[in-house]
């Protein structure tokens, strides 16, 4: 009788195993970085401070591309530049992504992709460092102010890159390029002055019009420099070039949304077209008809 069991739970565990078989075939994704002048290429040497652009192709094999993941590894440390989720299955992966060289004598980029079937290609390119130093000029908008979401009389919406502001009846036409909004809520109880971008599920909700426009660009805030205070209100006017910019910005420790933005708060970010920038928080009421005032440095 025993014998018999045994032999049942074995066809059980042969059959269930064939089943997964059959629902997760393996599957043979492909990466490839663009080729042309366009693009950083294998073996380049670019300065400290000088721009890094990559161009990505990916295709799942028959199934959605569901993450890319982008890994700057030098001789002390691993960096993780990128860890994002998606679902692109017509197709396949088209994009480009910029960064900024670092003091490392050589960097290898790795590029990383995964299927939903979880099977994973990757790509590497190494990348030296140039004579000299690239760090570039920046713009500087002095007084960005905006509402939050019961706000009825300033605007929400802000394009970082002009420090032009934009609200319900003058943002058609305008959309594709907002990197910016806000709303106020309680996070756990606790008062939460928030920053957040169109491309955040959470921004929709407090801006429900942000659902119908047909690009919503995902801005990435740098919430361990902000939290730790680790940025003096001093360095940030001091800035003169993108150095601090591109240097304070911690790319393990991001997010859509940046909370507890408080008054003095420095907050870094980059922008979905790979533009690096800090914050100052000039003012910042504490509930939801109230206003942000701003003062942002990015990169020209």
């Amino acid at each position: 009788m025993k014998v018999y069991k045994l032999f049942i739970v074995f066809i059980f565990l042969c059959f269930a195993f064939s089943c997964a078989e059959d629902e997760l075939p393996e599957t043979n994704p492909f990466v490839i970085l663009k080729p042309g002048a366009e693009y950083t290429q294998n073996g380049t040497s670019v300065p400290i401070g000088g721009q890094i652009k990559f161009g990505i192709s990916a295709v799942g094999d028959g199934t959605a591309i569901t993450n890319l993941t982008i890994q700057r590894i030098t001789d002390k440390e691993i960096i993780t530049e990128l860890d994002q989720g998606m679902y692109i299955k017509t197709g396949g992966l088209d994009t480009t992504v910029t960064f900024v060289k670092g003091p490392a004598e050589h960097e290898t980029w790795r590029f990383i992709i995964m299927n939903g079937h979880r099977d994973t290609a990757s790509v590497s390119t190494i990348i030296y460092l140039g004579e000299g130093s690239a760090y570039g000029e920046i713009d500087y908008f002095p007084s960005i102010i905006i509402g939050f979401q019961n706000n009825t009389e300033l605007p929400y919406y802000v394009d970082l890159h002009t420090g032009k502001a934009y609200d319900n009846t003058t943002i058609a036409g305008h959309e594709p390029s907002i990197d910016l909004t806000s709303y106020y809520y309680l996070s756990s109880g606790k008062s939460s002055p928030t920053l957040s971008c169109p491309g955040y599920e959470t921004a929709r909700y407090y801006h429900p019009e942000i659902s119908s426009w047909s690009v919503q660009n995902s801005t990435l805030y740098d919430y361990e420099t902000t939290d730790y205070d680790l940025i003096a209100t001093e360095e940030f006017d001091a800035a003169q070039n993108d150095s601090l910019l591109v240097n304070a910005y911690i790319p393990s420790s991001v997010s859509g949304t940046c909370k507890y933005c408080y008054t003095d708060k420095i907050i870094p970010f980059k922008t979905s077209d790979g533009k690096y920038g800090l914050i100052k928080v000039l003012h910042a009421d504490e509930f939801d008809t109230g206003y942000m005032e701003l003062a942002v440095k990015i990169q020209k």
